[in-house]
């Protein structure tokens, strides 16, 4: 799914989370909770049933009260990774799917990298049990391998399927979905206490069709056809709606507490993560 080079490369990066994360066993995020660790985080006061044994006692002949050390927890985060498996998704020249697997497949590993309890599905419902640790790569890549572009899939699959526990769920997609309402199912996300990211892939040929001339177009997923005359002036027309569209998504994830950020099918995994890195979306570990 991945090479060598790719792995070394996702070896300096992580996953950026944007809230403090609560699992249910230790890992390496911070947490909202206090725990004892190397990590000093606050002073409170002691109250009765504290723990005796973390009052610190310097604190106490400068304030004459007893106060204890509070630390930072570091526990497991869920990351959940939605891959878009309509039949959409097979066009465009270099076709999307093959990019938007193997960044799925990044996705997945950056989270089992860090110890996080990541799940791997698909928008139309599919999905993996929770994976954690180095274990669990294969399975997922062998999960991802075995799908193939087809039917249709939307936001309110999203929306029915269920990813269990508070975390961030990304979701690859080309986002193209007609008729499709994104910000209701990322107000569900929010609601679930999961942060969305999502992340567009498009084909080159779809940034910037070059098609001219009297055409028929048949939707991949509808089979739906209309005849249509492409001008120069229809094709500006699509990169506007395009663009609208991308600013539509951008709302509607900054609303619901998440990111939006779109990579080309032509663009190799550096490139994508680079984008990724600039979106906040992964950092440099």
């Amino acid at each position: 799914m991945l090479t060598a080079a790719e792995l070394t490369l996702l070896g300096r990066l992580d996953l950026a989370y944007r809230r403090p994360q609560s699992g249910l066993y230790a890992g390496e995020r911070r947490s909202p909770r206090s725990a004892r660790s190397p990590e000093f985080s606050d002073f409170r006061p002691y109250v009765s049933g504290d723990d005796f044994r973390q009052i610190d006692w310097r604190a106490y002949a400068r304030l004459e009260r007893l106060m204890l050390r509070l630390y930072v927890a570091e526990e497991e985060a869920c990351l959940n990774v939605v891959l878009d498996t309509s039949a959409s998704m097979e066009l465009g020249e270099p076709p999307k799917w093959q990019t938007s697997r193997r960044l799925a497949a990044a996705l997945a590993f950056l989270g089992l990298e860090a110890m996080d309890r990541v799940q791997v599905g698909t928008l139309d419902g599919r999905c993996l049990p929770p994976l954690r640790g180095r274990n669990g790569v294969h399975r997922i890549w062998t999960f991802l391998g075995g799908l193939q572009p087809e039917g249709q899939a939307g936001p309110d699959d999203l929306v029915r399927a269920r990813w269990p526990r508070p975390g961030l769920t990304a979701i690859v997609s080309d986002f193209l979905a007609e008729g499709s309402d994104w910000a209701a199912a990322l107000t569900a996300l929010r609601s679930r206490r999961q942060e969305p990211v999502l992340w567009q892939v498009l084909a080159p040929d779809e940034e910037h069709p070059g098609l001219t001339g009297d055409l028929k177009l048949v939707d991949a997923e509808t089979e739906r056809a209309r005849e249509l005359t492409i001008t120069p002036g229809l094709q500006q027309e699509y990169v506007r709606a395009l663009a609208a569209h991308r600013e539509q998504l951008t709302r509607a994830s900054l609303t619901a507490g998440g990111r939006f950020l779109n990579t080309s099918s032509s663009d190799d995994l550096e490139a994508a993560m680079v984008a990724g890195l600039r979106a906040g979306v992964v950092k440099r570990g």
